[in-house]
C-alpha cells in the first residue's frame, strides 16, 4: 500500500538523519575528550615546575582546541537541528494503525480501587500489550485528568501499540523506542540517548516490543544479558506471553 511505502521512505529519511546527527556529535565529544587530555597534561607539567614557555605553549595549543570545539559546536547545531526535525516529522508519519479495542470485553471490571500491577508484556496477534503497575496508571490520570477519565483509557493509549507498528520497520523502532527511553525515563544527554539507541538499533535479535515493555535502561540491559547468555527463563522484570507464534512477529 502507498502509505506503508510512504512511512519506509520516511524511516530511510531518518535513519540517515541520525547517522548525521550521532556523527556530529561523536566529532563534538571527540573535541571536548582532546581539550580533557590537554588540561590534564598542563596540570601535570604545572606540578613538575617545567619551563614557562614550554607550559605556555601548551595553554597555546589548549585555546585552539576550545576555539575549534566552539565553533564546530555552532556549525553543527543548525545541521543537527535540521535533521531533528526530520526525524521527528519521519517518526510522526506513522501509518495511521488504530487499535480497535472492545473495551467493554477486555476491562469491565477494572477501576482504580481493584487495580493491580500488571507484569507482563503480551505480544497478540494485533497489538502488543505492555506491562505497567497502578502507580503508573495512577499517576496519568492525576497528570491528565481531562484526557484519561477511567483506567481503560489510560491502559489502551499508553500501554497498548499495533504490532505492525513494531514491525514494519523495526531498525527505526528500535531506536526510536531506545533513544524514548534513555532520553525520557533515564533523563540521559541527547548524546548518550542517541550512542545508545545507534547500539541497539541493528540488533535483529532484540524485539522492538521489549525495547518499548522496559521501564529502565537496566531492565533492556539485563534482558540482552539474559538473551545473549540463553537464559530468557531467568528474566525476572516482567513475564513474555506469547498468543501467536514467535517467528511470526
Amino acid at each position: 500500500p502507498k502509505v506503508l511505502r510512504d512511512y519506509i521512505n520516511n524511516a530511510e529519511f531518518a535513519l540517515e538523519s541520525i547517522e548525521i546527527v550521532y556523527k556530529n556529535l561523536s566529532e563534538l565529544q571527540n573535541n571536548y575528550r582532546s581539550i580533557e587530555k590537554s588540561l590534564v597534561l598542563i596540570s601535570e607539567k604545572s606540578k613538575l615546575n617545567l619551563d614557562r614557555n614550554e607550559i605556555n605553549g601548551e595553554i597555546k595549543i589548549l585555546l585552539q582546541k576550545i576555539e575549534f570545539a566552539k565553533s564546530y559546536e555552532e556549525r553543527i547545531k543548525s545541521d543537527n537541528k535540521k535533521n531533528y526535525l526530520i526525524i521527528n516529522s519521519s517518526l510522526e508519519k506513522t501509518p495511521n494503525y488504530n487499535l480497535k479495542v472492545d473495551r467493554s470485553v477486555a476491562f469491565e471490571s477494572l477501576t482504580l480501587e481493584n487495580l493491580t500491577d500488571n507484569p507482563v508484556l503480551k505480544i497478540c496477534e494485533k497489538r502488543v500489550e505492555l506491562p505497567y503497575t497502578r502507580k503508573e496508571i495512577e499517576q496519568f490520570m492525576q497528570t491528565y485528568p481531562n484526557e484519561y477519565k477511567a483506567v481503560q483509557d489510560v491502559i489502551v493509549k499508553e500501554f497498548m501499540m499495533n504490532i505492525s507498528m513494531l514491525n514494519k520497520h523495526p531498525i527505526l523502532s528500535r531506536f526510536k523506542e531506545a533513544y524514548y527511553l534513555c532520553r525520557n525515563k533515564e533523563m540521559m544527554s541527547i548524546f548518550d540517548s542517541f550512542n545508545f539507541a545507534k547500539s541497539i538499533m541493528f540488533r535483529s535479535d532484540i524485539n522492538p516490543y521489549i525495547v518499548a515493555a522496559v521501564k529502565s535502561k537496566k531492565q533492556l540491559e539485563d534482558y540482552i544479558k539474559c538473551l545473549e547468555e540463553n537464559k530468557l527463563d531467568e528474566y525476572r522484570h516482567f513475564k513474555i506471553v506469547f498468543e501467536v507464534n514467535p517467528l511470526s512477529v
